[in-house]
């Protein structure tokens, strides 16, 4: 069977959730496939990544094999368009991990083919654009990383309600599983919070500044409490002169760490005493997933979609987003009691392991696509 999947970035970008969703596609399907002796070839077109040799986009993704081909744009829409209008109702199978491909999917999507999007969350809460309109216009199946995100796309896109919608919940990404078999670093030696996610001034929601302004009231209480921030973006150098202004910066109560490699995230997690992000516009939050995976209670919103993954009680704490007082009491509850972190904690781990593995993704994305793919035969 020929797959033809379209994406944002694939190469180019080690990090990032959408493609790091797409690397786990891509390595689930063949996994999937080889095990039920299912030929798949994958034709992969990335909009912003340079072109690549097949050879080069395996080992990007980890997959076992190279990719029948492989189609990089450098961020020319045009290009891109211009080269599926040449290949037009040529492929029989399309899948996106982003809805802003769509309208080139649209052209690929042969007459008698299928056209399969996964959505995310912002980019599809709000009135979508007209070329987002056209790609679903086209389009026989929507995959939603949560029941959220789902739920969310047709309160503000009603027209679409006749599409049928699956939720294919994430899975921890590989690159960062490898203490999955063994036992949780040692924290830090003062109390600390960590907060991983982009700062970028059209997103900012993630919850960064509602924790530099809670870390005031924090620290009465635990005087030595460090909050650190990993990520980067266009807003980074405002929301630092924030926690400058409170002068969080000149005391080392709060760090900016910056972007850094997995190995450095994986430290991140282990030497922390709790993750908070609480954030208003999760579509899901691969971060949590990686705290879980180090034991490491989370501090989440009630107003995304974290509560799907994050159990408030049970594997962490959800709080309002805005509710600062509430905010600071969860940090507080939480790094004053290692108890209910370690359970917390453990908690989240198993159940990570239950339901949040990569491989858990694969079976779910592999049941959501094989109606509209014949030759993806359902698992039992």
């Amino acid at each position: 069977m020929k797959f033809t999947l379209l994406c944002p970035d694939l190469v180019d970008t080690p990090l990032g959730g959408i493609p790091t969703v797409t690397r786990q596609a891509l390595r689930q399907i063949e996994r999937i496939a080889d095990e039920r002796q299912i030929p798949v070839e994958f034709d992969i077109w990335a909009l912003h990544d340079k072109p690549s040799s097949v050879e080069d986009v395996a080992r990007a993704a980890g997959l076992r094999r190279s990719p029948a081909r492989f189609r990089g744009f450098g961020g020319s829409r045009l290009a891109m368009l211009l080269a599926a209008a040449r290949e037009r109702d040529g492929h029989e199978f399309v899948f996106t991990t982003h809805i802003g491909v769509g309208p080139v999917a649209r052209l690929l999507r042969a007459r008698r083919g299928k056209l399969v999007q996964f959505i995310h969350g912002v980019e599809c809460w709000r009135h979508l654009s007209l070329p987002q309109r056209t790609g679903l216009e086209a389009t026989d199946g929507i995959l939603s990383n949560s029941r959220f995100t789902l739920n969310r796309f047709f309160e503000f896109n009603p027209e679409w309600r006749g599409i049928p919608g699956t939720v294919c919940w994430l899975g921890l990404n590989h690159d960062l599983d490898s203490n999955l078999d063994g036992a949780s670093a040692p924290s830090d030696s003062v109390p600390s919070v960590l907060i991983v996610g982009r700062m970028l001034g059209a997103e900012r929601y993630k919850g960064h500044e509602e924790l530099i302004s809670v870390w005031t009231d924090v620290r009465r209480f635990f005087p030595t409490a460090r909050l650190d921030i990993v990520g980067s973006g266009d807003a980074r150098s405002e929301i630092e002169a924030r926690a400058e202004r409170l002068g969080h910066i000149r005391s080392g109560a709060i760090r900016f760490l910056g972007r850094v490699s997995y190995r450095e995230l994986r430290d991140c997690y282990r030497r922390t005493d709790l993750f908070a992000m609480p954030s208003r516009g999760e579509g899901f939050g691969l971060v949590y997933l990686e705290a879980m995976a180090e034991e490491k209670p989370c501090i989440a919103s009630t107003d995304d979609a974290a509560c799907e993954v994050v159990l408030g009680g049970e594997t962490g704490l959800l709080v309002r987003y805005g509710d600062r007082p509430g905010l600071a009491r969860a940090v507080v509850e939480l790094l004053g009691d290692v108890d209910k972190r370690r359970r917390f904690g453990q908690r989240g781990r198993q159940r990570l392991l239950e339901h949040f593995t990569e491989e858990h993704f694969g079976y779910r994305l592999w049941n959501a696509l094989s109606p509209f793919a014949p030759d993806l035969r359902a698992l039992e």
